[in-house]
C-alpha cells in the first residue's frame, strides 16, 4: 500500500505531466501557424498581450521596442525558462521566435482592428475636385480641396473588461471657396449673390471628439460605441461650419481570415454656435443665416486580405445632411500595405473614389485619399486596468 506522501507526489507529478501537455500543444500550434493563434486566445493579440516570442527586427527598432512593450525582455525570458523545462520534460522542440515578416504581419492584423490597443499616429490626406451649376453660373472653373487629417489613436484600458478608444480629428484644410459654402458639411447656400467671388483659405478646420467604449474588442466580431463632438473651432468662417454640434458614435467590424467587413456610423446635431455669417462681395457686406447642423456620416468598410500585410479594399464616408436633403456618396477602391520606416511599423494606403451622388450647384465629383499610419509607442499604464 502507498504510504499518503507517495499518494501526493505522484498526483503533482501527473499535475505537472498533464500541465506540460497542454503547454506544449499550446506553443507548438503557435510555433505552426503563429498568426492564427489569435483566432482562439482569450487576448487581443498574442505578441501583445501573451508574450510569445517575438522578433521585432531589433537591430532596427530595439529601443523603439523596448518602449512599446517595456517588459517584453523579462516577461520572455520567464516564458523561455518555462516552456525549455517543459520541452526537456516531453523531449519537446522549443517554439521558434516569429521572424521580422511574421512580426510585421501580426501587427498588419492588428491595425485592422480599430479597438486593438496599439497606440497609431493616424495621418491621412484627400485631394477632391469640386464642380456644379453653381460654378458655371459664376463662369468659374472646378475646384480643388486639399485636407489633411491627423487622427492619433489613443487606446486604455479602463477595467478588466472595458476599453477606450479616444481618437481625436485635427483637419488642416486648403480650399477655394466663399463664405455661403460650408465644407465642413458641404453646405452650400446662396450663389446667386451678385458680386461674390471664390479665394483660397489655409487654416484649421472643425475638430472632431471621437471616442469609442468597449467590452468586445477582440476579434472576430467587435463593436463599440460612444460620443461624438464636432467643435466650432476652423481658423476661418468658410473653413468650418461655425457651430458646436454632438451625437452618438457606433461601430461594429467582423475580421475573418480572408475578410474584413463593418462600419462607423456618426451623426451630429448643433447646440450652439453663430446664427448668421457675413459674406464680403464687390457691392458690399451681405448678411446671411447660418444653417443648423444635422449631419450623419457613415464609413462602410470593406477589405480582402490579399496576404498577411497587404489587404484590397474601400472605406469611404458616406454623408447625409439633413438640413439640405443633400447625400455625399463616393464609390472606389483601395489598397494598403505594412512597411517599416525610421524603425517603425507603418501602414500605407491609396485609395480612389468617384462621387455617384453630390449636390448639383456645387460638390464632389472625384477623390484620391494617402494614409500614412505608423505604430508609436504606447505608455504602459495604457495596457493596465485603470479601475
Amino acid at each position: 500500500m502507498l504510504h499518503n506522501t507517495q499518494v501526493s507526489m505522484m498526483g503533482l507529478i501527473l499535475v505537472i505531466l498533464l500541465m506540460s501537455l497542454n503547454t506544449v500543444s499550446t506553443l507548438t500550434h503557435a510555433s505552426d501557424n503563429p498568426l492564427k493563434l489569435n483566432k482562439t486566445n482569450t487576448g487581443d493579440y498574442y505578441y501583445v498581450e501573451n508574450k510569445v516570442q517575438i522578433d521585432f527586427n531589433l537591430e532596427r527598432s530595439g529601443s523603439v521596442f523596448n518602449e512599446i512593450f517595456p517588459n517584453f525582455q523579462s516577461d520572455l525570458s520567464s516564458f523561455e525558462h518555462k516552456t525549455s523545462s517543459f520541452a526537456a520534460l516531453l523531449d519537446a522542440p522549443t517554439p521558434k521566435p516569429l521572424t521580422p515578416e511574421e512580426t510585421r504581419a501580426a501587427i498588419a492584423e492588428a491595425m485592422l482592428n480599430p479597438l486593438s490597443n496599439l497606440w497609431i499616429l493616424f495621418m491621412q490626406n484627400d485631394t477632391i475636385s469640386y464642380g456644379g451649376d453653381g460654378l458655371d453660373l459664376l463662369n468659374e472653373d472646378s475646384k480643388i480641396q486639399n485636407i489633411t487629417l491627423l487622427m492619433p489613436v489613443l487606446s486604455m484600458q479602463l477595467t478588466q473588461d472595458w476599453r477606450l478608444i479616444f481618437r481625436p480629428v485635427i483637419p488642416f484644410v486648403s480650399y477655394d471657396t466663399i463664405d455661403s459654402i460650408d465644407i465642413s458639411s458641404n453646405t452650400v447656400g446662396n450663389l446667386n449673390i451678385p458680386g461674390i467671388n471664390f479665394k483660397r483659405e489655409n487654416g484649421l478646420g472643425d475638430i472632431v471628439l471621437w471616442s469609442a467604449f468597449s467590452n468586445q474588442y477582440q476579434p472576430p466580431f467587435i463593436w463599440g460605441f460612444g460620443p461624438t463632438i464636432m467643435l466650432n473651432t476652423a481658423s476661418d468662417d468658410k473653413l468650418g461650419t461655425g457651430k458646436n454640434s454632438a451625437g452618438p458614435m457606433l461601430l461594429a467590424v467582423s475580421l475573418t481570415e480572408k475578410w474584413v467587413i463593418g462600419a462607423v456610423a456618426q451623426h451630429w446635431w448643433s447646440f450652439s454656435g453663430e446664427d448668421t455669417i457675413t459674406i464680403d462681395t464687390s457691392n458690399g457686406p451681405v448678411s446671411l443665416d447660418r444653417p443648423d447642423v444635422s449631419l450623419t456620416d457613415f464609413q462602410p468598410i470593406i477589405r480582402y486580405r490579399y496576404s498577411a500585410v497587404t489587404n484590397i479594399g474601400l472605406a469611404p464616408n458616406w454623408r447625409y445632411n439633413w438640413e439640405t436633403k443633400q447625400a455625399d456618396i463616393p464609390v472606389g477602391i483601395g489598397f494598403d500595405t505594412m512597411v517599416n520606416w525610421g524603425g517603425l511599423p507603418a501602414k500605407l494606403a491609396v485609395e480612389a473614389y468617384y462621387f455617384i451622388e453630390s449636390d448639383d450647384r456645387f460638390g464632389p465629383q472625384w477623390q484620391i485619399r494617402f494614409i500614412y499610419a505608423p505604430v508609436v509607442p504606447a505608455p504602459a499604464w495604457s495596457k493596465k486596468p485603470l479601475f
